[in-house]
């Protein structure tokens, strides 16, 4: 396999695509390099993996013919693993609870991209983040917890391969038993992905989202571990070609 990795200006454009471009070496893969404007120009096939922000990933698998993944947030088998309620509403329909006087949780809807940060709304400062966003828009809401820390766990090929922090206290650490319940229950679960956990005030540890494998933040992830989730994904992808 081929890994394609976008540059910006002549370096590599990000943290992640320099932990990919050491991951994918040390696995003896061939590494080439692409700046944005010039990838209408590749000529892409099955077996060349492209590494690079959510824009590209989605030209890439239309160059292929393949549909772009729609993996929701929460799967419908890990609902009770969220231990609050999840649900798809408008920012006009949060616009009306923060009226009522309720706060909420909200980002963009599955897939979509990042319009804004995920942010806890409680009052109209709050809604500034959504500034200039039509109020029909889709997003995922959620009730909203109280968290001390925030974990990604990455799992290839039905295996958890690492687990990184990423926000708040780091001595908060998840429960693992937990985890591994919330990983096996998730079937039909892609080859590559990565699954966010917190731990909550009361300690315990709640599930908090799903990310597909195709476009991950590493996060401090050793590099060929993270090479070889990226690259199962490309794989399960491609071969639907």
């Amino acid at each position: 396999m081929i890994a394609l990795i976008q540059k910006r200006a002549g370096e590599i454009a990000t943290t992640n695509g320099h932990c990919a471009f050491i991951g994918f070496r040390e696995r003896g893969h061939e590494v080439r390099f692409f700046e944005a404007a010039a990838f209408d120009d590749i000529e892409l096939t099955g077996e060349m993996l492209v590494v690079g922000g959510v824009p590209i990933i989605q030209k890439a698998l239309s160059k292929l013919g393949i549909p772009f993944p729609s993996l929701p947030s929460l799967p419908p088998p890990l609902g009770e693993y969220a231990k609050r309620r999840i649900w798809e509403a408008t920012l006009k329909d949060v616009r009306e609870l923060v009226d009522s006087g309720k706060a909420v949780f909200i980002k963009p809807a599955a897939n979509k991209l990042k319009q804004f940060p995920g942010h806890v709304i409680r009052n109209y400062a709050d809604l500034a983040v959504t500034a200039g966003i039509d109020g029909g828009t889709s997003v995922v809401c959620a009730d909203v917890l109280e968290m001390t820390s925030e974990y990604r766990v990455y799992v290839t090929n039905g295996a958890v391969v690492g687990c990184k922090h990423y926000w708040g206290d780091f001595r908060k650490f998840p429960d693992f038993s937990f985890i591994d319940s919330t990983v096996a229950a998730f079937d039909q679960a892609p080859r590559g992905f990565a699954i966010d956990f917190a731990v909550l005030s009361n300690g315990e540890t709640a599930l908090i989202e799903v990310n597909d494998g195709f476009a991950l933040g590493s996060y401090g992830l050793q590099p060929m571990l993270y090479a070889a989730l990226l690259e199962a994904r490309w794989r399960e992808l491609a071969d639907s070609i």
